[in-house]
């Protein structure tokens, strides 16, 4: 009888630890191939809903840049896929993160001359940062200086 006892706490105890919520990094991490799968493919709608405000206008530029022939090319080649390369880094006070993921079958549309390039495989360096509860990635024009404007 002592077994079964053991063996029905055991099955508890694990049902429980799974259905906890889950962890910071793992919450990062998610949020950072959502946002990556959705703004590889051109879905930007979906890319804003993991974006911070400074990157709506960055989104709403490269959205008006896309014409039906990219749209055409993406189809044929198929859909991007996002993975993480390293373990998200997040800041002492868990406000802001780094995730570096790793896109593969990438399709970047230049926005000055409106060619399109695909890219078998790239990475990307993400910065998130946490409003409220929600973990968002901060996308913003590129700078010419190679930096990224701030919040």
């Amino acid at each position: 009888m002592n077994k079964l006892h053991t063996l029905i706490y055991s099955v508890l105890i694990f049902t429980c630890l799974s259905c906890q919520q889950q962890t910071p990094q793992t919450q990062i991490e998610q949020t950072a191939i959502d946002f990556c799968e959705a703004f590889y493919n051109f879905n930007y709608p979906v890319a804003e809903e993991w974006s911070t405000p400074s990157s709506l206008s960055y989104l709403s530029f490269l959205a008006s840049n896309i014409q039906q022939n990219h749209l055409d090319q993406l189809k044929t080649q198929g859909a991007a896929k996002a993975s993480i390369i390293t373990s998200s880094e997040i800041t002492p006070d868990s406000e802001m993160a780094t995730v570096i993921c790793q896109i593969k079958n990438a399709f970047i549309i230049n926005p000055i001359n409106g060619k399109a390039e695909r890219f078998s495989s790239l990475q990307d360096t993400l910065q998130l940062i946490k409003e409220g509860n929600k973990w968002l990635v901060r996308k913003d024009i590129p700078q010419q200086n190679g930096k990224q404007s701030h919040d």
